[in-house]
Order: C-alpha cells, then sequence, then structure tokens
C-alpha cells in the first residue's frame, strides 16, 4: 500500500471540557473522526472509515488550518511515523504519531501560534520524506521542505514581482583578494535609474548574497520598494561566500563568517575601494549598511562593531550571537560604544530568539539606536526574506 501523508486542522474547542463532560467532536474534525471511528467494533469497518476519512482529506487539498491547532495524518504501512519541524526543532523524535486502533491510519496534533509559518517533513520509519498532498513547499539552504501557514499568517507581498516595475539590473564581478587569498563573485544590484542619476547612492553588503538574490528574492523586493518610493534607491553588494557558487565545498562561510578580522580587512581595505571607483556609492558610514542571516548575521554585526567609520548600518537576522560563548555581546557590553545603528529580527520556534533578546537588552542599555523584530517562524530563508523589507525601510525610507 502506498504512502498517503496530508496535514489537517483540528478546532480548538474539539478539546473543551463542560464541567465533567467531555463535548462531542465536531463531526468535520480529526477529533470527530478519531471518536466515532473509535467506536467502530469491526476492524474492516474501521480500516474503511480511516480510508474514507484520508480520502475527504486528500480531497480538500491541505494543508487544513483552524484556530491553533495543526494534525499531521498518515495512512500507510509502517511502525513508527513522527513528524519534524520548525515546532520541535526538527527533533525526528520528538512529535511522534500515534495508530488508531487495528488500522494503518496514523495522526498528532499540535499547537502552533495563530500566525505562524513553519516547516516541516514526515519520516516514515527511517525515511524523510516531503507531504505528497501538500503542494505547498519552502527551499532552503538543503532543499525542500513541506510548508503550513496558519490562519492569522500573512505572507510577504513584497516578494511578488509586480508588472510595470522598473527592474534593476546585476552585475555580476569576480573579485580576487590579497588578503584572503582567493577569488569571489559579487553580483552588484544597481536600482532602476542609476545611469541617469548623478548623486552618489547609498550601499548595502549583503552576506550569503547568493541565498538572498536566489532564495530571498531581495531584488524583488528592492524594485518593488524602489517603485513605490518606500526607500532611497540603494546599490547592493551580494557577496557569495563560495568561490565557485555551483559547488558547495568551496564556501568559506565557516571561516570568514565566525568573526574574522582578515575578512573585515578585505571588505574594508579591498572590496569597498574596488567598488568606490567603478560605482557612484557613498563614502559616507552613516549611508552604508551591511546585513546577513545566521552565521552571517554575526559576521555583519561583527563588521560594524569593528569598523563602525564605514558600516553604519548593521543588519543581523536570526544571528548565530551565541558564537565563543557570546564573545561578540560581551566585547559590545563591555566596551565603549560605537556609532553604528542596528536591526535584529529573530524567529521564535527553536531559531536564535535567547541570544537576540539578550543582543536586544544590551545594545538598549548601553543606548545603541536599535529595531527588533520577532515572528512566530523558524530558523529559513521564508522568515528571513519576509523581513528585508523591515530592514531596507530601516535604513533608508522615506517615509
Amino acid at each position: 500500500m502506498g504512502l498517503r501523508i496530508v496535514v489537517v486542522a483540528v478546532s480548538l474547542f474539539s478539546f473543551l471540557h463542560a464541567g465533567t463532560l467531555r463535548r462531542v467532536p465536531p463531526a468535520g474534525t480529526l477529533a470527530g473522526f478519531i471518536a466515532r471511528t473509535e467506536a467502530i467494533a469491526d476492524t474492516s469497518e474501521r480500516r474503511k472509515a480511516a480510508a474514507a476519512f484520508m480520502e475527504e482529506v486528500r480531497q480538500s487539498g491541505g494543508p487544513l488550518t483552524e484556530d491553533s491547532t495543526v494534525s499531521f495524518v498518515f495512512e500507510g504501512r509502517a511502525s513508527r511515523v513522527s513528524v519534524a519541524s520548525d515546532l520541535n526543532g526538527w527533533n525526528p523524535r520528538a512529535d511522534t504519531l500515534k495508530r488508531l486502533r487495528g488500522t494503518e491510519f496514523f495522526y498528532v496534533s499540535l499547537r502552533a501560534e495563530p500566525a505562524a509559518r513553519f516547516e516541516y517533513k514526515l519520516i516514515v520509519d527511517s525515511t524523510w520524506i516531503l507531504d505528497p498532498v501538500n503542494s505547498r513547499q519552502a527551499m532552503g539552504g538543503y532543499g525542500p521542505n513541506s510548508e503550513v501557514t496558519m490562519p492569522l499568517y500573512r505572507p510577504p507581498q513584497e516578494i511578488i514581482a509586480r508588472t510595470g516595475v522598473p527592474r534593476g539590473t546585476l552585475d555580476t564581478l569576480l573579485f580576487r583578494s590579497t588578503l584572503l587569498g582567493r577569488a569571489h563573485p559579487l553580483i552588484v544590484y544597481l536600482p532602476p535609474r542609476y545611469a541617469s542619476t548623478g548623486a552618489p547612492h547609498p550601499v548595502l553588503f549583503v552576506l550569503d548574497g547568493g541565498e538572498y538574490l536566489g532564495l530571498g528574492l531581495m531584488n524583488v523586493v528592492l524594485d518593488n520598494l524602489i517603485a513605490d518610493d518606500a526607500i532611497e534607491p540603494p546599490v547592493c553588494v551580494f557577496l557569495d561566500p563560495r568561490t565557485n557558487p555551483g559547488n558547495p565545498q568551496t564556501s568559506t562561510r565557516m571561516k570568514d563568517y565566525t568573526m574574522s578580522d582578515s575578512f573585515v580587512a578585505a571588505l574594508v581595505t579591498e572590496i569597498r575601494p574596488f567598488l568606490l571607483q567603478k560605482y557612484r556609492i557613498t563614502g559616507e558610514a552613516a549611508r552604508t549598511g551591511i546585513m546577513g542571516a545566521s552565521l552571517g548575521g554575526l559576521a555583519a554585526l561583527h563588521a560594524s562593531f569593528e569598523r563602525p567609520d564605514v558600516f553604519g548600518l548593521c543588519a543581523a537576522q536570526s544571528g548565530a550571537l551565541w558564537w565563543q560563548e557570546s564573545r561578540l555581546l560581551r566585547r559590545i557590553e563591555q566596551e565603549p560604544v560605537k556609532p553604528f545603528r542596528v536591526y535584529l529580527d529573530t524567529g521564535t520556534m527553536r531559531d536564535a530568539q535567547d541570544e537576540s533578546r539578550r543582543a536586544r537588552a544590551i545594545l538598549t542599555a548601553r543606548g545603541y539606536q536599535l529595531h527588533y523584530e520577532e515572528h512566530p517562524e523558524g530558523h529559513n530563508w521564508f522568515n528571513w526574506r519576509a523581513r528585508i523589507g523591515s530592514i531596507l525601510r530601516y535604513f533608508w525610507g522615506n517615509r
């Protein structure tokens, strides 16, 4: 029998109690189905009921969400079925599905915030699989995951390419660094009408630039915000940590993004002068930013702290600020205040919220200018791309 997997939602009131009397679950919910089917004595009839319910759910096109509960449902031959997701830190043994007695039907109900968005895979025995019924997928750094959006989640409209919006251009360059002893690709975003403007543009250095373009759709966000006159048009420099973007094994991010003084020096003394000569970009620190996610967020905050005379704007998304026992945060807490503005965001599903909240407290206490956001999502690119517009508005917003 083939594997059939789907996500359905369970209404919160299905689990309410009135005094000592348990309310009968509504007929259309998973809880209602379980209650009715468990009452069927004949095993073959119970299996028919399970198959019929799965067919109804499959026809609904799942995943279905309601209130603050989501249920994972599976029918097929298996000894053990579990779900790994942003909700449980991708722990394959944290949320195990229960088998309906006498059937091959498995289920588990989980809580999620009403505005949450999260990613998951099902693990059937030892095999990790996408939900074949769920057409919603999210591409991450390690491939696609199935996706659930709860009822109050609102997707970012800025990532949708709009007809009639002028497009920026992308220059692809190869930069050779003497300090780093290697060459890296650079992709430079030039805003629409760049050729017809004379004044220097603000500039943003984007770490993990290939992902911010490919997974974050950052050029689309830039085009839309510029067309809406929401931001001053920046030039954006997308730096890829891979010397060969087609080969993940050539990535140097574990070296460059872990508070490397050599990497900061290469940015400041090699890459930035090269770009200043080639493009009309500002030399003012107050209009020069650097941003990144995860380790890239750590690297961005480190670069601004070390060279606030160059990077006066910094954005760290789900920053890996725990690195080396939070050494960077301890430095920020103990050393003189530096003149740069900070944007921090984090998800609240097993993401970087603990260290981000600590960073917020330290930066606020020290008097840094800070914008901080939290969202009910996980450590992934769909979370980070939804905040790009907020970063750009904080740096260069017109209103």
